[in-house]
C-alpha cells in the first residue's frame, strides 16, 4: 500500500506483488495522496513495514515540508512493526516544517541500520 503515485508507477508493472494506492488529496509537488481520506484508508489496515521520506535530519530530529504529509507519515510510522526513513545525504543538516519521527530511536551508532543504495542515498532503520 502506498500514498505515492511515483512508487505506485514504479511497481504496477511488478506480478509479484499486490499494490494498493491510497486515495485522498492529490499533492502534485510530491505526487502523494494525503488528507482525511488517506488517512482513514491507513488507519483500517496493518502495517508490517513503512517506509517514508524526508526533507531534513538534523540534532536527532526528522522533518518534512508539509503538514499534511507530515501526518500520514507520523500515522504509518505508528501503525507499522518496522519503520525505514529514506532520504538522501543531502538533507543531513537541514530542518523542515513539520516533524513526522519522534526523535527517540534516531540514533546512527547502535540501534539504527544504515544501508546505502549509493553514495547520496540512506535508508535508516528505527525500533
Amino acid at each position: 500500500m502506498t500514498n505515492s503515485l511515483s512508487v505506485y508507477n514504479l511497481l504496477e508493472a511488478r506480478e509479484d506483488c499486490d499494490l494498493c494506492l491510497v486515495g485522498g488529496v492529490y499533492r502534485r509537488r510530491t505526487a502523494a495522496f494525503v488528507g482525511p481520506t488517506a488517512e482513514d484508508a491507513l488507519r483500517a489496515l496493518g502495517i508490517d513495514a513503512a517506509y517514508i521520506g524526508a526533507n531534513g535530519i538534523l540534532d536527532g530530529d526528522v522533518s518534512t515540508s508539509n503538514m499534511e504529509e507530515g501526518r500520514i507519515q507520523q500515522l504509518a510510522l505508528s501503525k507499522a512493526d518496522s519503520r525505514y526513513l529514506i532520504a538522501a545525504s543531502s538533507r543531513i543538516g537541514r530542518r523542515y516544517f513539520c516533524p513526522p519521527l519522534p526523535a527517540r530511536g534516531l540514533s546512527l551508532h547502535n540501534d539504527a541500520q544504515i544501508i546505502l543504495g549509493n553514495k547520496d542515498e540512506a535508508i535508516l532503520g528505527y525500533d
